[in-house]
């Protein structure tokens, strides 16, 4: 039986995303430094996708299961010939699978991994009972949170402090470097020929949880008042693009609004843009506004628990109370007219921010670490 680590991911959208850096980066880690091979488990709806080839380029296991609660008699098919040592779940879909593997594989650990707070409704916490003390305690889970404020959702919700680890995501620094000529390509791409023009950015996959209506209202306040040279790029979906129809802030940025595809190369995207903004509701911590930063972009972002954490005493990341397009709107007309030298010093530090506290190797070693505790190697 060989032995191994399997991840169960709910992860299936078109593009790869630091998430599939991440898990190739670990998955690299366990087997230079651990000498145990990965499996990774996605959903069908991820069976067409591009990024699967680099899984293949690095001879990584994977294999595909429902996306429901349960997928634990489809994982067994694939385990013959594994002795699966530790099972590792993210985005909560599959968390109930490792639990009811255990029946068959003892000695096998779990770790539950968490991208974004619980939510603090009744509801959930009923939900979160049944989930920590009924079915994780007794099989002896541990869990990872990627932010402050994910921890601290988890220790509300009744997660043991002796099982929970604190992990702050990282990133691949070296995909992010400042180039010139590609921002020039990718401006010219997207329609910007006037490099004076300042670009923001936001990711809209979610709308409601990305807070694309409050991105919305503030561009139209930064339109209506006089700012001409700006641009509004959100990356979105067919679901984005139904919700910006129902938004009535948006017939007053035509010529300034554009909804893109997904990319694979994001870091081309990051070069041709001068602002990222996330005004989620709720969220961990975003790859998204780490990979900004490495790319030496300003940041704007809502000051939610997760991002606030981490970025609060970064100067060239500015935080706008949640839900508050007027102060959004503001610090968007403030970058809009920041002097050159002012925003390239800004991104400097930003990178420099991430190069020390975030970078994608030092991410797998701590989650190496962690592994090793659980096997006791």
């Amino acid at each position: 039986m060989k032995p191994i680590i399997c991840h169960l991911c709910n992860f299936s959208p078109e593009t790869a995303g630091t998430f599939v850096d991440a898990i190739v980066s670990l998955a690299a880690y366990s087997r230079n430094h651990l000498h145990l091979e990965t499996l990774c488990f996605f959903p069908h709806t991820a069976r067409e996708r591009k990024w699967l080839q680099i899984f293949e380029r690095e001879k990584i296991h994977y294999a595909f299961v429902p996306r429901k609660r349960s997928v634990a008699a489809e994982v067994r098919r694939f385990l013959k010939g594994f002795d699966p040592l530790i099972f590792h779940s993210h985005f909560s879909m599959y968390d109930l699978c490792p639990p009811l593997l255990k029946f068959f594989y003892s000695r096998s650990k779990i770790v539950w991994h968490y991208h974004n707070p619980t939510p603090s409704t009744l509801s959930q916490r009923l939900k979160d009972t049944v989930r920590f003390q009924l079915i994780a305690r007794p099989f002896g889970a541990s869990y990872i949170a990627v932010g402050d404020g994910v921890y601290r959702s988890l220790i509300d919700a009744g997660v043991r402090k002796d099982k929970l680890f604190l992990v702050h995501n990282g990133v691949d620094t070296q995909r992010f470097v400042a180039n010139d000529d590609r921002r020039t390509r990718a401006r010219l791409a997207l329609n910007i020929a006037d490099d004076k023009t300042t670009t923001f950015l936001m990711l809209g996959w979610d709308p409601v949880r990305k807070g694309v209506d409050i991105f919305v209202k503030a561009a139209r306040d930064v339109i209506g008042g006089g700012l001409r040279r700006v641009r509004f790029l959100i990356i979105g979906d067919l679901n984005t693009k139904e919700f910006l129809a129902k938004t009535p802030e948006c017939s007053q940025l035509d010529g300034f609004l554009n909804v893109i595809d997904p990319t694979d190369d994001f870091p081309s995207l990051l070069s041709a843009v001068d602002v990222l903004v996330s005004s989620s509701r709720s969220e961990g911590l975003s790859y998204a506004v780490a990979e900004a930063l490495a790319a030496k972009k300003l940041a704007i972002c809502s000051d939610i628990p997760g991002v606030r954490e981490a970025y609060e005493r970064v100067d060239g990341v500015w935080l706008f109370p949640s839900e508050d397009s007027v102060r959004l709107a503001e610090f968007m007309r403030r970058a809009a007219t920041l002097p050159v030298e002012k925003q390239n010093k800004l991104g400097e530090s930003n990178r420099e921010y991430v190069l020390a506290n975030y970078s994608l190797d030092r991410w797998a070693e701590k989650i190496g670490e962690i592994y090793c505790q659980l096997l006791q190697v």
